[in-house]
């Protein structure tokens, strides 16, 4: 007669106490007598329910009975522990990534990379390197050649380029530093070139090298080299066959100069606002386009302009450039970053308007119409549901001015006069 508990139950429960390859018979054997324990165990756990009055078997009583037979008491889950608990993370699939071995020949110091020895460590090892090298002299009088000392030893080549990129690479670099008005056209042809040509990998370290060398000795005293070099990373980084993620952090630095630098060139003249601008705009095509390879990227730069710009000490062609930065960075610094502080910068802005200085004054200005023109990118981020807000919004002007101060807030309803806009920038 077939029992409660069948065999197949018990092999099961067995492997799962590691207990593998169990017999029939002996699976049939425990089952009857598991069977026999329960039985056991219920008609013990009937006593208690009889003794207290009841028709109905409980839990309690079955504890009872398991207490009465000396069983050991297995650790209790309350089930409101375990809902609320927090799920295990899910195992990431097995993936495949690309880092570098090395870059100009140096070991980055990443995790994917063998930890670097210490100094003295890795002195040691080099040293026990050169005793085992056997000295030239000694291989020769071993192999029976005469001893020479006159021998002449040449550097090693890290690079070779051919004939035509050293006169590619030459021509280039004269043609944009040179400031006469008859290269402007030489200058146009040699901005395409860069731009277009798909056999520049060679040259592009090069390229960079001589950007980043010319912006750091003229940034002083030429402003005029300034705008050639920038157009021309701007060529590389519009060149869609060029890898330039290895020299992003090369060139970056030397963008950025020209973004906050106090004072570009010698005199400070009218062409140094659009120089900021031109810098602005190549950094954030660089944060669009790199962005998603390096997701620090464009925070990085975000706080690094929010803390020139928010920095007193600092002058205003300097706050020029942040501004113009974070406005080329999209809606969504200027709604994160620029509006939540314009409260605060503008009375720096205001008291700077009536400066006795004029050229003070006109910064004051050129800042004052710039974040104006960039709020007003704000009404592409327009909510469709806004004029129903519009509707039980009556008192606009003092929600904007509580929002950016009354300095901004009077220039916004203006000379923009936009409710849809002026919404966008209170919800900012």
């Amino acid at each position: 007669m077939n029992g409660i508990f069948s065999k197949d139950t018990i092999k099961i429960t067995a492997e799962t106490v590691g207990v593998t390859n169990l017999k029939d018979t002996v699976a049939s054997a425990l089952a009857h007598d598991v069977e026999y324990r329960v039985h056991e165990i219920i008609q013990e756990a009937n006593k208690f329910m009889r003794h207290s009055k009841r028709t109905r078997l409980t839990g309690e009583d079955i504890n009872n009975a398991l207490r009465v037979r000396n069983v050991d008491v297995n650790d209790e889950w309350e089930f409101e522990n375990v809902i609320s608990s927090a799920m295990p993370r899910v195992p990431t699939d097995i993936s495949f990534s690309a880092h570098w071995l090395a870059v100009d020949g140096v070991q980055p110091s990443i995790p994917h990379n063998p930890v670097p020895l210490p100094p003295s460590e890795e002195a040691s090892k080099t040293e026990v390197r050169k005793k085992n090298i056997p000295q030239s002299d000694d291989l020769q009088i071993k192999a029976g050649l005469p001893v020479t000392n006159n021998v002449e030893v040449k550097p090693l080549i890290q690079h070779v380029l051919s004939m035509e990129h050293q006169m590619f690479y030459e021509r280039v670099t004269k043609a944009m530093r040179s400031e006469e008005i008859k290269d402007s056209k030489t200058k146009i042809a040699v901005l395409h070139s860069l731009e277009h040509d798909t056999g520049l990998a060679q040259l592009l370290p090069y390229f960079i090298s001589f950007i980043c060398e010319q912006i750091g000795i003229h940034v002083k005293k030429n402003f005029n080299v300034l705008e050639p070099m920038l157009k021309m990373a701007e060529a590389l980084i519009n060149n869609k066959s060029l890898f330039l993620e290895p020299h992003l952090h090369n060139l970056m630095p030397a963008i950025l100069t020209c973004v906050v630098r106090r004072k570009l060139g010698l005199s400070m003249g009218d062409k140094h606002w659009s120089l900021r601008e031109l810098a602005a705009r190549i950094l954030a095509k660089i944060c669009d386009r790199y962005g998603a390879s390096y997701n620090t990227l464009q925070p990085r730069i975000t706080r690094n302009l929010m803390s020139c710009f928010m920095d007193t000490s600092k002058s205003l062609f300097t706050h020029y450039g942040c501004i113009v930065a974070m406005g080329a960075l999209g809606r969504e610094v200027i709604r994160s970053i620029l509006v939540p502080n314009l409260k605060t910068y503008g009375d720096l802005l205001s008291s700077c308007a009536n400066d006795p200085d004029q050229i003070k004054r006109d910064a004051a200005t050129k800042c004052y119409n710039t974040i104006v023109d960039i709020l007003a990118k704000l009404k592409e981020t327009v909510d469709p549901l806004i004029d129903i807000e519009l509707q039980e919004t009556p008192n606009l002007h003092e929600r904007l001015e509580n929002k950016i101060g009354k300095f901004f807030a009077d220039g916004v309803l203006r000379q923009i006069g936009d409710d849809h806009i002026i919404m966008a920038i209170i919800n900012s």
